[in-house]
Order: C-alpha cells, then sequence, then structure tokens
C-alpha cells in the first residue's frame, strides 16, 4: 500500500511531526530519565526484569486499558509514543527541574527515524495508559528502546567477567575481518556521528539496551513490535517495504552502511547479569555493534510476523499483540495460530520465508534512504550501493544459519500444561533477601502468573501481615516486594499462626456464592524455622480436619531439614516438601525453584460447589466453564463432599473442536492409557456417579479425577471472550446435576472453638 501524498513528500530532513523523532527526549518520556520524579529510574538494576512475561504483561495492560483499539491501532501507539533509539547519557550535570542529562544523539537513532517519520503512519488516538503505572510505563520504554551504552564503568574487571557466565550460546568470534584498503571502516562512531578510537572510556563489555530475554536468545524489542505494526500497517516508500525496512533490512542495512566494506560483520554475542532476573545485556565484544545477536533476532521474529500478518489478520481478525507475543515466545512451543510460527522454528523460518532477491532488492532501496538520513561519517557514492548490499546478504547467508541453529530449537513433544492457581506465599525472612528474591521471581515467571491462570499473595510468616496484595501482575511483585520490606518483616514463622490464616482464607472461598472453582488453591510456606514438638499436636488435628473439610486446597513447603519433618503439615512428604538451602548460586537457586513449580504443577484444578460454603449445607446441580488449549491438557479434581449423593457428571465441548475427556478415581492426572476416556465435539459426555460412594464414608470415598485434553483443531479460530487467553482456546463445561455438600460429621461446624483451645492450650504451656 502507497502512502499518502503527505507522506511522500516528506524527508527525513525536514521537520518531525513525532515526538519521538527529536533529538531530545520525547516529552512524554522526559519522567523516565528523571531520576527525581521516578527514584532509581535510569539504573537498570532498580527496574523490573527485562523478561518476555513482563512484556506481554504491559501490553495487556495497555490492551485493556485501551479497549477500542485494534491491534492495528495500538501498535502504532507504542512504537509512535514509547519508543525512542539512540538515547543516551550526554555526560554532564543537568538541573532536573529544566531538563534530563539525556539526548538521543547515538546513530542508533537514524534508522528509528526513517521509520516512524516515512515508514508508518501517526497514530489519529490518543493512549491511555490504566494500570499501567509511571514506572511500568519507563520499564516498557526502556524494553523496546534500542541503544548501546558504551561508557567505561568503574567496575569492568568483574561485570565483564561475570556477565559470561550468563551467556548460554558463546560464540568465538571472527578473529581477524578483511578490510577494504579503499573504505575506512567507521564501526566506532561517538554518539554525535563522528569517527572516533576506542579509548579507555570505552566499555570493554558495552550494555545493550531495548533487549528481552527468552529462552530462545535475547530479542531487540523494538524490532519484534515494528514488525508487527508494518505488518498490520503496510506500506513502501520509493521501493522500501517497510516491513523489511522495520526488521531484517534495517539492521543488515544498518551494518553494511556504517561499516562500509565488501565483508560486513555481523552478529555480538550477549550475556545477562542474570538469568533468572535479567535486568543488564553486557556485550562480549566493544566493535561492530551495528546488528547485534539480539537484533538479528528481533528483527528476524518481527519480520516473519510482518509477512504473516495478512493470514493471522483474515484468520482471526480480533487478533492481539499480547496473543502473538504470548504464543510465539511460549515455552511450550505453541505457536501463532499453528505450531509452526514459534521463535524455537527461527532457523527454518528464514530460509522459507525471506527470498534472497526480496532481502537484496529490499537492501538496495534502504541504504540510500539510511545514508541520507544519517550522520556516517564518510560521503559514498552510488555506486557503492549495491556492493554494500550484496556484502550485508553474503554476511547474512553466513552468519544467521549459525546464529539461529545455536538457539533452543523446536522440541515438537511439547504438552501444554497451564498453571492455574490462587497461591499464597507464607515467608520465613530468616532467609536472605536474595534468596527468597530469586526464588521467588523464578516461580512466579514459571506458573503463568497472569489474569488468565495464577494469581498470588504474599505474607510475613510470622506476623502474617500482607507483603504483596493479591495480584495477577508480576510487576507487583517486583514494586512492593524489595530488600527494605524484607527486612522489616519479623523474622521466624508462626506454624499456628499461619494454618489458622489458611483456615480462614479456604473458609471465605468456600462462602463465596458465586465460586466454583477451576482453578487450585495452594499455600507455599517457605520457611527455615523447624516445627517444634509442641505444635505437633496442633498440626496434627488441624491436617486432619483441612483433609475433611477442605480438601479442595493444598499445602507446599520450601524449607530447610528433611522432609519428613513436615510430615505433620502436608499430605505427600515425597510431592509436597521441597528442601532449600541459603546460596549464591543462580543454578542452584533455578532447581530449587523448579522443583517447587514442579510441585505446584501437580496440584490439579479443584471443582467447588458454590452452593454449599463452609457448613456444606444444601445442593443443586451446578457448572463450571473453562478453556482448554490444542494440544494443551488441565487436570481437576472433584472433592468427595461435592458428589457424594449426586447423578451425574456431564463434560461439554461448546466450539466446534475436540476435546478428550478422560476420569478416573485414582490416577490424579488420567490419560487414555489407562483410565476412562471419551473423545467429544458439540456434545457432550455423561457419567453416572450416583454409585462412586456407594457402602463408603465421606473421608474414605475417592474424589473423582478429570482431564481435559485439547485435539489440533482443523475449524477456524474463533474464541473471543474476555476469558479466552488465546484465538484458539477450546471451551468446555463440567456440570454436576444435582451436587450434593456432605461434610460427613458435625465436628467442622465448630473448628473455630476447637482452633482457639488447642492455641490456648499451647499457650499456657
Amino acid at each position: 500500500m502507497k502512502l499518502n501524498a503527505f507522506f511522500l513528500i516528506l524527508t527525513i530532513s525536514g521537520v518531525f511531526t513525532q515526538d519521538n523523532a527529536e533529538n531530545g527526549v520525547a516529552k512524554l518520556l522526559l519522567d523516565c530519565y528523571n531520576n527525581t520524579a521516578i527514584p532509581g529510574i535510569t539504573i537498570a538494576n532498580e527496574r523490573p526484569p527485562s523478561s518476555i512475561n513482563l512484556l506481554v504483561e504491559y501490553i495487556r495492560k495497555l490492551e485493556d486499558a485501551n479497549p477500542t483499539l485494534n491491534a492495528r491501532e495500538l501498535a502504532l501507539q507504542i512504537i509512535q509514543r514509547l519508543r525512542q533509539d539512540g538515547i543516551t547519557w550526554a555526560d554532564r550535570t543537568v538541573d532536573e527541574r529544566f531538563g534530563v542529562p539525556f539526548t538521543s544523539s547515538r546513530l542508533e537513532r537514524y534508522k528509528f527515524r526513517v521509520f516512524i517519520s516515512r515508514l508508518i503512519p501517526n497514530p489519529e488516538t490518543t493512549l491511555d495508559f490504566g494500570e499501567l503505572s509511571a514506572p511500568e510505563k519507563c520499564a516498557l520504554h526502556y524494553m523496546i528502546s534500542n541503544t548501546i551504552d558504551d561508557f567505561r564503568r568503574p567496575n569492568e574487571a568483574t561485570e565483564c567477567s561475570k556477565s559470561a557466565r550468563f551467556t548460554s550460546r558463546i560464540i568465538t568470534r571472527r578473529e581477524a575481518e578483511p578490510t577494504n584498503s579503499d573504505v575506512e571502516s567507521i564501526s566506532n562512531i561517538n554518539p554525535h556521528g563522528s569517527l572516533a578510537q576506542i579509548n579507555s572510556n570505552t566499555s570493554q563489555c558495552p550494555i545493550e539496551l531495548g533487549v528481552t530475554y527468552t529462552q530462545f536468545g535475547a530479542i531487540k524489542t523494538g524490532d519484534v513490535l515494528a514488525g508487527i505494526a508494518a505488518g498490520l500497517n503496510q506500506q513502501s516508500v520509493d521501493g522500501v517495504d517497510n516491513r523489511y525496512a522495520g526488521t531484517l533490512v534495517g539492521e543488515i542495512g544498518e551494518a553494511s552502511l556504517y561499516q562500509a566494506q565488501e565483508i560486513v560483520s555481523l552478529g555480538a554475542v550477549g550475556g545477562w547479569n542474570s538469568t533468572i532476573s535479567p535486568k543488564y545485556l553486557f556485550l562480549q565484544s566493544n566493535n561492530y555493534l551495528q546488528a547485534t545477536d539480539a537484533e538479528i533476532r528481533g528483527a528476524l521474529d518481527g519480520l516473519y510476523m510482518a509477512l504473516r500478518m495478512d493470514s493471522w489478520i483474515t484468520s482471526f481478525s480480533y487478533l492481539k499483540i499480547s496473543q502473538i507475543l504470548d504464543a510465539y515466545y511460549s515455552p511450550y512451543e505453541k505457536g501463532v495460530l499453528n505450531s509452526y510460527m514459534k521463535a524455537c522454528n527461527r532457523n527454518i523460518l528464514f530460509t522459507e520465508m525471506v527470498p534472497q532477491d526480496t532481502f537484496y532488492n529490499q537492501l538496495l532501496a534502504f541504504i540510500p534512504v539510511l545514508n541520507r538520513a544519517a550522520i556516517s561519517g564518510v560521503s559514498l557514492s552510488n555506486n557503492s550501493f549495491p556492493v554494500l548490499a550484496r556484502a550485508g546478504i553474503n554476511a547474512s547467508q553466513l552468519y544467521i544459519p549459525t546464529l539461529t541453529t545455536r538457539d533452543l530449537l523446536c522440541t515438537n513433544n511439547q504438552v501444554i500444561t497451564r498453571v492455574s492457581s490462587d497461591l499464597h506465599i507464607f515467608i520465613d525472612t530468616t532467609w536472605s533477601y536474595s534468596t527468597v528474591q530469586l526464588l521467588l521471581t523464578y516461580v512466579l515467571d514459571n506458573i503463568d502468573v497472569n489474569k488468565f491462570g495464577t494469581r498470588y499473595t504474599i505474607y510475613g510468616g510470622n506476623d502474617i501481615e500482607t507483603i504483596v496484595n493479591q495480584t495477577y501482575y508480576l510487576s507487583n511483585f517486583h514494586s512492593q516486594y524489595n530488600e527494605a520490606v524484607h527486612n522489616n518483616v519479623t523474622r521466624g514463622f508462626a506454624y499456628d499462626k499461619v494454618i489458622e490464616k489458611v483456615e480462614s482464607i479456604a473458609n471465605s472461598k468456600l462462602n463465596n456464592a458465586t465460586y466454583a472453582g477451576g482453578e487450585s488453591t495452594i499455600f507455599l510456606f517457605v520457611t527455615a524455622t523447624s516445627i517444634n514438638s509442641n505444635q505437633v499436636t496442633f498440626l496434627q488435628s488441624r491436617k486432619s480436619v483441612i483433609n475433611e473439610y477442605l480438601s479442595y486446597i493444598s499445602i507446599l513447603v520450601a524449607g530447610t531439614g528433611s522432609q519428613s519433618d513436615y510430615g505433620d503439615l502436608v499430605t505427600n512428604v515425597q510431592k509436597d516438601v521441597n528442601i532449600i538451602q541459603q546460596s549464591t548460586s543462580e543454578e542452584q537457586v533455578k532447581l530449587y525453584g523448579q522443583s517447587v513449580v514442579n510441585s505446584i504443577k501437580n496440584v490439579p484444578r479443584s471443582i467447588v460447589n458454590p452452593a454449599c460454603g463452609s457448613s456444606y449445607q444444601g445442593s443443586g446441580t451446578f457448572s463450571l466453564t473453562d478453556y482448554v488449549e490444542p494440544q494443551g491438557v488441565n487436570y481437576y479434581k472433584i472433592p468427595t463432599n461435592y458428589f457424594y449423593s449426586s447423578s451425574n457428571l456431564i463434560v461439554r465441548e461448546q466450539n466446534g473442536a475436540t476435546v478428550s475427556v478422560c476420569i478416573s478415581r485414582e490416577n490424579s492426572k488420567p490419560d487414555n492409557q489407562t483410565d476412562t476416556c471419551q473423545n467429544i465435539s458439540n456434545s457432550g459426555f455423561t457419567v453416572d456417579i450416583s454409585g462412586y460412594c456407594s457402602g463408603t464414608s465421606v473421608s474414605a470415598c475417592s474424589p473423582i479425577y478429570i482431564s481435559l485434553s485439547g485435539i489440533k483443531s482443523t475449524t477456524t479460530p474463533n474464541c473471543q471472550e474476555a476469558s479466552c487467553r488465546f484465538p484458539d482456546d477450546i471451551k468446555v463445561s463440567i456440570t454436576l446435576e444435582q451436587g450434593s455438600c456432605t461434610s460427613g460429621s458435625t465436628v467442622y461446624r465448630y473448628s473455630g472453638l476447637i482452633l482457639f483451645i488447642i492455641c490456648f492450650v499451647n499457650f499456657l504451656r
């Protein structure tokens, strides 16, 4: 699609209408560089991690705050309002009442200006930030705005060596690059665009900003979003296709132009400060940084998305930016609307989706445009452009296949097992802040914390004061929990107070007349305090009550000692208890964190009859509506309290896809190898459960376990409801006809009194 006349007459040397195309920091972004307005905002260590889950969360907040904007309009808003490349420190002191010591003066700015000023339109609407706070807006800005911070830092001797430990795929750069003796290399360009030699003021491991950590390699986030924006706003100016210029051609063209030699050097390996809480990406080189590894990955991903966008929108016109990113970078290798378009297929997609003749023609068209826009330090003749374009092609053909095959490739056997939980975490601050912070960062990042999955609350384990209010935002953990907060929480773990809180929360949920479950309810004790002998009787009595009357909840432990130490607290010490220790090793903390994640994933989602309440009086038919993904599986548990005298269990598929339903009484993860299963599509699966508890008590009758597995569907994705995480989600319902409410005895009605008496006796001791 051609630009209108207004855009055709714009030149990069003319007046910019976009605030973020100017030399100064855009007005909307000034507070992101003002430490008085937002303390510590210019320090990456004070900002949230640069992770793919947080990126998706921020964009979801913008989508929720702007329901009238479609993906095309929102993509423009994000690029034109929140991204500004090339911002660097001005190396001077400025009174922040008047301005900030930062300016858009690095070479990264030129390519970005060409893109936003000539190749995509300005948004015509305003952007509402909704729940996206000012610090989060700035965190998003830093995630999508690219620059290289190459100022030498005083602690580089430690940083540069340490960062290499977190580079999962280090490569050896070419020892010597052939140069064209007739053309001077201009890879060393200072922030003002002129030639400069690497000197003592240049960092040996520069920091790359505007990048995001994914398990498939670091990506330049701005290129990914530029690809989405260009794919949704396709247009061409003077032969330059914005889908290519905003992504791969832009990066390779920039390297070809600035290096200006027949053999172009691509790639710069980076190492994160941390792979649990990634905030800095340190580059292992300070030369030839025009097309880093992260930039190439992001450019490839952005181009793939741009080229496929037409077909995606044709299949599902309501597709959201967050859904694209969530599916493409899914650790389950989900893929966008199919199982092929995903990050782990990056190497295959380059071969299949980027014709080399188109690639060359786009480079040949773009390099002169960038040359006119940029301050490159040399004057190039028109005859040089075909040579530079061919050099870029040759370098790409050599480097991209080696880069993409070093990244994680698809296993193609992933089963999607999402976590949907109400997680309550009690922490013993006897643990060091660093251990708890890393452990919980890892756990929360791997259990689907978002509005479609898991929500969490964090309490002190001694005083039971709330540290992080209930939320499904990862960002709240990073904003509400810090070292000062940790150190201000009373140390220790008061098991009696914690259990009392557990029962209070569990009863409150049961007394919610609209709550039907569909999630696990988990209480995670992160404790460094052992259970003493005076607490054993109390814990044993409460464990019995919880198992019989609150069997929909689960208690898990991450603590010291041995698993058997917690036998009076949990149901199964082998599955429910994870032993951890203080550690400064991230790899060790990851192992601890993954064991906790596995325990959380092992707990099925509970189904609750909302008519029963905590007194288990009443009855009635009730249904739970939920969603399962193709190639995904949800596991459910119906406690005996809710079907002891019921008649039928009915599972229905509701939007034309196919779901495999399996039911078991003993296996908490039913499958078609050993359990009763049936495929359903636009139909129901009915099971007579009236005799499931015949001749047994409530406590002796086993629960019902259900698995729902989404079968790969050939139907057009059509899940448009607010509860749909992805367009291809499959809607299902689980119904219990004439669901009973049975407690088995009246003991629980007086559990509060019993609890008080036990606590009082312990106090007298």
